[in-house]
């Protein structure tokens, strides 16, 4: 019991280190500026290479540019659906991530290297995101 109690507050420490004492960089004037437009709206399917539906995929716009600030990711629903709201205008690629990893390929259509570009105010649908379940399966 003791070793518990002495885990647990060790773990608390280690947490409050990485977690609760750094800060993030100040936004630039720039990225304050864009954040102010109204956010874009991208709806879409996560799919496996059999086109089947991939629930409870997390997925995380990945800003392509300076003066971009992350936008909170999306939990794919039972039909792969996700909605996003992303400040704009930028430029996006996507990471998934599934069992707590995010795994990136050099196969053209991984999500990371699609660019799907956003305005202010715009709704976007239909983007389809492939779940490469192997290359995730291949990592110990």
């Amino acid at each position: 019991m003791i070793f518990a109690h002495s885990h647990r507050a060790a773990a608390a420490a280690i947490a409050a280190v990485f977690w609760g004492c750094a800060t993030p960089p100040r936004p630039t004037p720039e990225a304050v500026e864009r954040a102010a437009n109204p956010h874009a709206i991208v709806e879409g399917r996560v799919l496996d290479r059999q086109g089947r539906a991939v629930s409870g995929i997390l997925v995380r716009a990945l800003p392509r540019g300076k003066d971009i600030e992350w936008s909170p990711p999306a939990i794919t629903d039972s039909e792969g659906r996700f909605r996003l709201s992303l400040v704009a205008p930028a430029e996006y690629g996507f990471l998934l991530l599934w069992q707590g990893r995010t795994v990136i390929t050099r196969e053209e259509d991984d999500p990371a290297r699609i660019r799907v570009a956003v305005k202010p105010g715009e709704h976007r649908e239909g983007i389809e995101l492939l779940f490469l379940r192997d290359e995730w399966n291949a990592i110990p």
